[in-house]
């Protein structure tokens, strides 16, 4: 039996909507600035995972990139940085790794690989971006116990590394859940029926 070819159905209203509602959610990334125990609570890795998983074409990295820029003129004057910080590099290296993963798993419908996508995204930021600050803050030993104490508790002074780990998993496993969950049910529902109809068709009945 001939195998039926069904196209993609995804049409550009959908996608500017989904691109729209990511770029506003990314100016919540304002709120942990009045509440300290929720530094690092922020959509912005799961804005960077959805994007490259569900988006496409030049709006995929575009969406992302204009979220997160646009709140980090008004992030980076509150925390006394500028955007050019040597930091900056690893947190953009993190941001490319994860918009990579997304690409490369996709959208899917199950809650539990989302919840786990996040996790992994929450996870690779800190150690890339805590490998970082070993490296060049004068702060830590450049040893195994010094890049231990980067990851887990930091640079002295400041909030404990763990609670960034924490606060960062958490809101990542939240954010990517619900935006994975609200582009299959609102907005590409017809993209996971077009699928199964593709898988289905080139079986012979």
């Amino acid at each position: 039996m001939a195998t039926i070819k069904v196209t993609n159905p995804v049409s550009l209203k959908p996608l500017l909507s989904f691109a729209c509602l990511l770029v506003l959610l990314g100016l919540s990334r304002h709120i942990p600035l009045e509440y300290p125990q929720l530094f690092n609570f922020t959509p912005a890795l799961a804005i960077f995972l959805i994007s490259g998983a569900y988006l496409k074409g030049h709006l995929a990295w575009v969406t992302p990139m204009l979220s997160v820029i646009l709140t980090d003129f008004a992030l980076s004057h509150n925390y006394g940085l500028s955007l050019f910080e040597p930091f900056m590099l690893s947190t953009l290296l993190s941001y490319s790794l994860i918009f990579c993963f997304g690409k490369y798993t996709g959208g899917n419908r199950n809650p539990l690989s989302s919840a786990l996508h996040g996790a992994m995204a929450g996870l690779v930021f800190h150690l890339i971006t805590c490998l970082f600050a070993w490296w060049v803050n004068p702060a830590y030993t450049k040893s195994l116990l010094g890049l231990y104490h980067a990851t887990i508790f930091g640079e002295p002074g400041y909030a404990p590394a763990y609670l960034f780990l924490r606060n960062s998993m958490l809101s990542t496993i939240l954010f990517t859940t619900i935006l994975a969950y609200a582009a299959n049910r609102y907005f590409f529902p017809q993209v996971q029926h077009s699928r199964s109809l593709t898988q289905g068709a080139g079986n012979p009945g």
